[in-house]
């Protein structure tokens, strides 16, 4: 199996041929000598050379398809693809000789296969075999791009499939990470109450140290106020009702003791020793 687009060089010896044939001797000579020289350029592989010298045929003779096809060669052989396909176009619309327009319609497809126009490649492989249905070089390319066509088909179908994996990776890549964000939001939220409730709990002790250093400050502030108004009041009010009290039990006494006097049954110093050896001095004469 061939793995290569062929293309056709025949037309070039065919255009030297038809030129011996069909001109007269001294125009003759000068065509061919530089239909000669092109085609030895050709040959050689200095297309560039080659081209300049089927130029010069063509002033000789413009409108001969043989070296017309010979320019569009040269051109192909250059890759100016699209300049080979109007001078190969020219040709097949104009040549008399079926198997120059056959060939023409060959490299075209050939162009157009190079240009990565496929499908139009088809066509022109097609047209040439309606022409010459035993060109192996036609059959060959005709399947070859066909097959190409295949190959690229199924190949845009694989990277459509793995480009549809690949965003439905992405995808489910995207609502997990949205699901484990609020999850990941929580833990750090409870990370940081147990870190407040760490750092609560370490200063505490030193809390309750300046709770009880602000205690006694306020006990020892309330031991050195002086006492209000009212307290001193309550003071001296005891203090009136405590002599008061006095006063009653001492005119009790006196009563007691005037009536032992008179009943004879007290005794005035003993009474004395029981209230400390303290003197009384009645308020009234009895």
């Amino acid at each position: 199996m061939k793995n290569i687009i062929h293309h056709s060089c025949t037309g070039i010896m065919a255009a030297l041929a038809g030129i011996l044939i069909a001109t007269h001797p001294a125009h003759g000579e000068s065509l061919y000598s530089k239909m000669k020289k092109g085609t030895a350029h050709y040959g050689q592989g200095s297309y560039d050379e080659a081209l300049k010298s089927f130029v010069d045929a063509q002033i000789e003779s413009p409108e001969d398809p043989q070296v017309k096809y010979n320019i569009a060669s040269a051109h192909y052989q250059m890759k100016n693809y699209e300049e080979a396909v109007r001078s190969y176009q020219d040709v097949a619309a104009t040549a008399r000789d079926v198997r120059l327009e056959e060939q023409s319609l060959y490299n075209i497809g050939n162009c157009r296969y190079r240009q990565g126009k496929l499908e139009e490649s088809l066509e022109y492989y097609k047209k040439a075999l309606d022409l010459d249905p035993d060109d192996r070089d036609a059959k060959y390319n005709l399947e070859f791009v066909r097959e190409e066509i295949k190959k690229r088909i199924n190949q845009a179908k694989q990277r459509e499939q793995e480009q549809q994996q690949k965003n439905k990776q992405e995808e489910k890549e995207s609502q997990q990470q949205q699901q484990q964000e609020p999850q990941q939001e929580g833990n750090n939220q409870e990370a940081d109450r147990r870190r407040q409730e760490q750092q609560a709990e370490e200063g505490k002790p030193e809390q309750a140290q300046q709770q009880q250093e602000d205690e006694a400050q306020r006990e020892q502030a309330i031991s050195e106020e002086p006492q209000s108004a009212p307290a001193a009041e309550d003071q001296s009010r005891n203090a009136e009702g405590q002599a008061a009290q006095a006063r009653q039990m001492t005119e009790e006494e006196a009563e007691n003791w005037l009536r032992g006097v008179k009943e004879g049954k007290r005794d005035y110093g003993k009474q004395l020793e029981e209230r400390g050896g303290r003197s009384y001095r009645p308020a009234k004469d009895w």
